[in-house]
């Protein structure tokens, strides 16, 4: 059972309710004893209640560390682009004319556009250009020190870590999802059957399920 943030709290609250409406009045308890809901069923009850409003906060709390994670990977990519766009195209003014050695640092040819592809592309045109010192120098006199190469590389770091934070935010958003999803489950169904057993209880007086959270016909 697949339910929205609203249908959630809506379950929550209206079987709350049921169940403290019940509990606190003498005769609703009376008529539940015939179909052997005591108060240790209606516990049970209690105790799904608070499971499932448990579960559905950490999920609202997972959810937005993922949140967070994915933002921080996007800042992280937009901060590298503007510099390995300036190096790739600086690389390519100095390669001009030797397009077979553009393929020897990664410059020549689309950017990969999956996100392994693009960080290892990148990462080797860096190590490549920096472990070159007739790059190094010819960037050099474009106004590009080794130590603004370095810090592109750097920026690649950055955005692997990013993206493991982000994976493992994932993954756990993923596992509250289905913790809370079963949770909701089980409410929903042990709910179900209150009501039905509810309104048996209380046929014979009938205006008593107002009382237990249930609008009388």
């Amino acid at each position: 059972m697949i339910l929205t943030n609203r249908e959630i709290e809506e379950l929550i609250g209206e079987t709350e309710l049921n169940l403290e409406g019940s509990l606190r009045n003498p005769k609703i308890k009376s008529y539940l004893l015939n179909y052997k809901y005591d108060e240790t069923k209606l516990a049970e009850g209690q105790g799904l209640v608070q499971e499932a409003k448990s579960f559905y906060q950490k999920r609202i709390t997972e959810g937005g560390s993922q949140l967070v994670a994915t933002s921080l990977l996007e800042k992280a990519i937009e901060e590298f682009k503007p510099v390995y766009n300036e190096h790739l195209t600086l690389g390519r003014l100095i390669l001009k004319h030797q397009p077979e050695k553009m393929a020897q640092f990664s410059i020549s040819g689309e950017r990969k556009h999956d996100f392994t592809g693009y960080v290892l592309q990148a990462e080797n045109f860096y190590e490549t250009v920096i472990a070159d010192e007739e790059m190094l120098t010819q960037y050099d006199g474009l106004g590009v020190t080794k130590e603004n190469l370095e810090n592109g590389l750097a920026l690649i770091a950055k955005i692997r870590d990013a993206n493991f934070d982000q994976e493992g935010a994932k993954s756990a958003a993923q596992a509250a999802t289905f913790d809370r999803n079963h949770v909701v489950s089980k409410l929903a169904d042990w709910a179900s059957d209150f009501r039905v057993i509810l309104k048996l209880a209380l046929a014979p007086e009938p205006q008593l399920l107002e009382a237990a959270g249930i609008v009388a016909k």
